[in-house]
């Protein structure tokens, strides 16, 4: 018998699909039994994949390790396990660039399973007994809020995670991807758009500076007095019927001036441990979870959320999930990529400290920037001794 863990995110979206599709892959295979532990969502995206491999044969990743998992030897090089050809239908049925993110230096590390970017949520059955339009750009976005009755609100996920989150995604709207060049974010950028979060913390939830993603939905299906949140990784449970009171419609976030550019990627990549005494099998099922027609039935009717633009271009899940792919999925199709090099995650773990209390103690975006851009160069410094 074959003993495989892993290691997945403590939300229905992270570990229900992973459940269903270990059983239906022990089916075909009856001397593999795979088993689940679940992190926090912020320790899915903090936890260094060091304190993992040791326990974990197939870890549930964020694209951004991979400069850092290829430096250190800290994963699979999954084309030494996966077929060519089986590479290359996954590349071709990815959604976007969900698969070339898990590549680093020619070498692919994760399988892509779940797409995910910044989108809107609203109550449409709200929005509409209201008589209000969605504003499309960010200046129809400013102006929202003034259109709200009282008793109703707008909120960000703007906790430390996702305040860098934001952050990066409306620097990229405002000047393109290319907004950090020879490790400097672009101050002028950078300082606009800490002054504009700064006005939409002004004008949200108070409890906007607080929370994240999950926090917010969980509240616009069971409450109904915030009627709209218009930068948040977007989850297709809450677009599903009864998952909670109220159904939580979703779309496209407000365009900056670059309006070919959406918002910040994030999504899930099976990752296999380089410690594994089990690779070949480790891998299989990685590849197995990736493929379109697991992702397009099994994987999405089991709550998760896919990476295949087959299943994301399905009727049936379209239905299920009223339109939530077809109404973002220009948003996964045109996000801004974060970058991979080794260094990257301690930068983003520390700089979304530095921007969360800096708003929280109004320092000014001139000083916030300076201190990011210290950072940086000083990360990016050690990262080649």
């Amino acid at each position: 018998m074959i003993e495989l863990k892993g290691i997945a995110w403590d939300h229905p979206r992270g570990y229900e699909p992973l459940i269903a599709t270990s059983k239906t892959f022990q089916k075909s295979n009856p001397n593999v039994r795979i088993t689940w532990k679940v992190r926090s969502l912020k320790e899915f995206g903090d936890t260094p994949i060091e304190d993992l491999i040791e326990n974990f044969d197939i870890i549930t990743i964020d694209h951004p390790y991979m400069g850092q998992a290829h430096k250190n030897g800290l994963l699979l090089k999954l084309e030494d396990y996966i077929k060519t050809e089986e590479l290359k239908a996954l590349k071709q049925q990815a959604l976007g660039k969900c698969f070339d993110i898990y590549t680093y230096q020619n070498h692919f590390y994760a399988t892509p399973i779940d797409a995910a970017a910044l989108v809107a949520s609203y109550r449409k059955d709200v929005i509409d007994s209201l008589g209000l339009s969605l504003p499309i750009n960010q200046e129809e976005l400013k102006a929202f809020y003034k259109k709200l009755p009282a008793g109703f609100s707008v909120a960000w996920a703007l906790c430390p995670t996702d305040i860098w989150c934001t952050f990066l995604t409306l620097c990229a709207q405002n000047f393109g991807s290319g907004f950090i060049v020879d490790n400097e974010i672009n101050s002028k950028v950078g300082i606009k758009v800490l002054n504009d979060i700064k006005f939409h913390i002004e004008q949200s939830h108070p409890q906007s500076i607080n929370w994240n993603p999950i926090q917010i939905l969980n509240n616009m299906g069971n409450e109904d007095g915030i009627v709209y949140s218009p930068y948040l990784f977007g989850y297709t449970n809450y677009s599903r019927k009864n998952y909670t009171k109220n159904i939580v419609h979703f779309t496209n976030s407000p365009v900056g001036a670059q309006q070919d550019v959406s918002t910040i990627m994030g999504g899930v990549g099976l990752a296999v441990s380089a410690l594994t005494k089990h690779p070949e099998m480790a891998s299989k099922y990685a590849s197995y979870v990736a493929s379109t027609e697991v992702q397009e039935g099994i994987f999405t009717h089991n709550g998760g959320q896919p990476a295949s633009k087959n299943a994301w271009y399905n009727e049936v899940n379209n239905t299920l999930c009223n339109n939530f792919f077809k109404d973002t999925k220009w948003t996964i199709e045109n996000a801004y990529i974060r970058p991979q090099h080794p260094g990257w995650n301690g930068f983003q773990e520390q700089g979304a400290d530095i921007i969360h209390e800096g708003i929280l103690k109004d320092i000014s975006a001139e000083t916030i920037i300076k201190q990011l851009n210290q950072l940086y160069k000083s990360i990016r410094a050690h990262e080649f001794i």
